[in-house]
């Protein structure tokens, strides 16, 4: 399966205590893998057609609709390269992961609310989120949110990762720039990104 060494990857990096991926010929020429977008149904992906990013971050004439940094110290972003178009990036300096596509949805939650911006490759999906839930529902007393941002890996409804952002530096994710670039969906891509919240209190 040709996404299978893009997944073993993000999941050495999830895990902590996986090894690392072997380097397939594309790493060892020094080149980023870019896994193609599958269909998030019911709006298919569009075909990659700008050039691959030679850093993680946004560049300067790109939007930025979220980006942060991991306990691992390689980065996320989600970049807008373009009308109705942007990608996700995960890596160090150099992008080793790449997806085009996606969709966003948002809820309101009471005291907070939730973005997801979700992309796939094959039956993986990469559920990128931004959320504020309240923990403290005693009347008069402080709403004390837990506020987290991260990305959850799914394989199917299976979650196989989960990486919480450790940034100072933090960009949540902007609804009016998700809005811009995504098709929206009507209902949250998966509840599991409630695990945050145990890990943040």
């Amino acid at each position: 399966m040709r996404a299978l060494p893009v997944f073993t990857l993000l999941l050495a990096s999830c895990g902590g205590g996986t090894a690392e991926n072997e380097a397939g010929p594309a790493r060892e020429r020094g080149k980023p893998v870019v896994a193609p977008a599958a269909a998030l149904s019911p709006v298919a992906a569009p075909a990659p057609t700008s050039p691959l990013g030679k850093t993680v971050g946004c560049a300067p004439e790109e939007e930025r609709i979220f980006s942060c940094k991991v306990a691992s110290g390689k980065r996320i972003a989600i970049c807008g390269t373009g009308e109705r178009d942007a990608e996700y990036r995960f890596g160090e300096s150099v992008p080793e992961l790449v997806l085009r596509g996606g969709r966003w949805a948002s809820v309101p939650y009471s005291g907070g609310g939730e973005a997801q911006i979700a992309f796939a490759s094959g039956a993986t999906r990469y559920i990128v989120f931004s959320r504020m839930v309240r923990t403290n529902f005693a009347a008069g007393e402080p709403n004390n949110p837990a506020i987290s941002d991260g990305v959850m890996v799914l394989d199917g409804e299976k979650v196989i990762g989960l990486q919480l952002c450790d940034d100072a530096d933090t960009v949540s994710i902007d609804y009016d720039l998700a809005e811009a670039h995504f098709p929206r969906s009507d209902e949250l891509f998966s509840w599991e990104t409630d695990r945050a919240d145990r890990r943040t209190r």
